[in-house]
């Protein structure tokens, strides 16, 4: 976020001194920038998203498909849960 706060201030020293091409490349990396961002912060919440929505009970059965427990274990547990 602070790179893109720093692209915008440079932007405006450009604007102001009047060197077009710069400005034109400092756009351009701008808005990759602020993609990459945006895209960071969506993957961030779909993963925090992604970890509460898993339940006691699915991670029960996982555990039972993959042979780390019991039947008796798996019945025992998921009575609690």
């Amino acid at each position: 976020m602070l790179n893109l706060i720093l692209t915008v201030i440079v932007a405006y020293y450009l604007v102001k001194t009047g060197d077009l091409f710069k400005l034109i490349k400092l756009a351009k990396k701008f808005i990759v920038d602020l993609f990459v961002s945006l895209k960071k912060e969506t993957e961030s919440a779909t993963a925090t998203q992604t970890q509460q929505a898993v339940n006691p009970i699915e991670i029960l059965k996982i555990r039972y498909a993959k042979g780390e427990i019991s039947e008796s274990e798996f019945e025992k547990m998921r009575r609690i849960f």
